[in-house]
């Protein structure tokens, strides 16, 4: 007797913005899931311990952590649709922003409600290593933490201080 079809499961693939190389993640969970666990499942495949919130905008509405009312919403309660996206900030402090959108939808089976990774490509950032523009930056921060337009600041500063300014040139 074959089990009874009592949920869905949703395919999502997340892209990472504002980084590179890319971080892709491809993950299945149930549409039954609750927003709270989804960013639970979220921060487990990324590798990351701290919670410091999450954003879900998805049909021009914003749910977040803060909110109790929003906390309980589940996934199904959006009705999403084969390739609808949403935008999923996981960590409200550094803003790592991901693109989610569903691949596919599947009938669920009794007794398999685990969300599964999928696979991906791409490692996950550190956790607390200062967001995506942080993580862009981090050629600059080898250069004793200066953007370019302080670089070139500093080489105009450091070119002037070679010259040695005559006070009795400058008042003439």
């Amino acid at each position: 007797m074959a089990k009874t079809v009592c949920f869905k499961r949703l395919i999502l693939r997340a892209v990472l913005r504002q980084v590179s190389p890319m971080v892709i993640r491809l993950v299945s969970v149930s549409d039954q899931m609750p927003l709270l666990e989804f960013h639970d499942v979220f921060r487990t495949i990324l590798g990351w311990n701290g919670d410091l919130g999450y954003i879900i905008r998805v049909h021009g509405q914003e749910f977040n952590s803060f909110r109790r009312k929003t906390r309980s919403k589940a996934l199904h309660e959006f009705k999403l649709h084969r390739q609808e996206k949403f935008l999923y900030v996981c960590d409200t402090l550094h803003m790592w922003e991901w693109d989610v959108r569903v691949l596919d939808i599947q009938d669920g089976v009794e007794g398999d409600h685990a969300p599964v990774c999928l696979g991906g490509r791409g490692a996950a950032p550190p956790e607390f290593c200062g967001g995506p523009t942080a993580t862009t930056n981090a050629g600059t921060r080898a250069q004793g933490g200066l953007t370019p337009d302080l670089l070139t600041l500093s080489s105009i500063v450091a070119e002037l201080s070679l010259r040695s300014l005559d006070c009795d040139q400058i008042s003439r």
